[in-house]
């Protein structure tokens, strides 16, 4: 392993997205998406958005989309739809889902479809899942200590499963047949699969995860000291 660049972007980057040969980074302080060249880091175009952009996406037609904490979807050619407040997004069946993280809601970009969630919980983190489903982690009232929930969401029936409760869970992503949660508050990944749930990297804080199926490999990200 070698470090390929280093690009410094400021701003507190939180969303990345690879997309057609530009790697996209939000910058949750700094109110901007900066576009890099994904072989050398350069920047080649910074684009403001509202402030607290989160977490990024490609909508269902095509345009990168970033999820924002004051109510809003925003795209990068200055154009945006009323959402959920709060850090996730993601585009499933054609439909466009973000987090509204105080209400403990599901909307729809444009607001027009909001969702609640069957738990107390607080939606953080959004993904497509298995058969056109939306994925969602989210927080307990009190992140560190109270289970939260990760749900599996059918937008065509409406109806939730509940596939998991660990503590603080901060990321979840469908990979092949399983579903893998990086739950932090436990300090453990969890890999679901056929119903039945296996407890990954013990005692490492995980808060972001990536799989590589063709190598054989879910790369975690940690920090202990959130």
């Amino acid at each position: 392993m070698r470090m390929a660049w280093k690009s410094h972007v400021g701003g507190a980057p939180f969303g990345l997205l690879l997309q057609q040969d530009r790697l996209f980074v939000s910058l949750f302080d700094g109110a901007a998406v900066d576009e890099l060249d994904p072989a050398s880091g350069r920047r080649l175009a910074s684009h403001t958005v509202a402030q607290g952009p989160a977490a990024i996406t490609v909508d269902p037609s095509g345009k990168v989309a970033v999820a924002g904490t004051r109510g809003e979807v925003d795209y990068l050619d200055g154009t945006s739809h009323p959402a959920g407040h709060g850090f996730g997004i993601a585009s499933v069946g054609g439909t466009l889902w973000t987090a509204d993280y105080e209400r403990a809601e599901l909307v729809t970009a444009g607001g027009a479809h909001r969702v609640g969630l069957p738990l107390p919980v607080f939606p953080f983190w959004l993904a497509p899942g298995p058969g056109g489903t939306l994925l969602i982690a989210a927080e307990g009232p009190s992140e560190d200590s109270d289970p939260g929930g990760v749900f599996s969401y059918d937008g065509m029936s409406g109806a939730f499963r509940t596939l998991a409760q660990p503590r603080d869970p901060d990321q979840v992503l469908q990979s092949g047949s399983t579903v893998f949660v990086a739950a932090h508050g436990d300090r453990e990944v969890l890999a679901i699969r056929g119903g039945r749930t296996q407890k990954w990297a013990l005692g490492a804080a995980a808060v972001a995860i990536a799989a590589d199926p063709t190598l054989g490999v879910l790369v975690v990200t940690v920090n202990a000291h959130e």
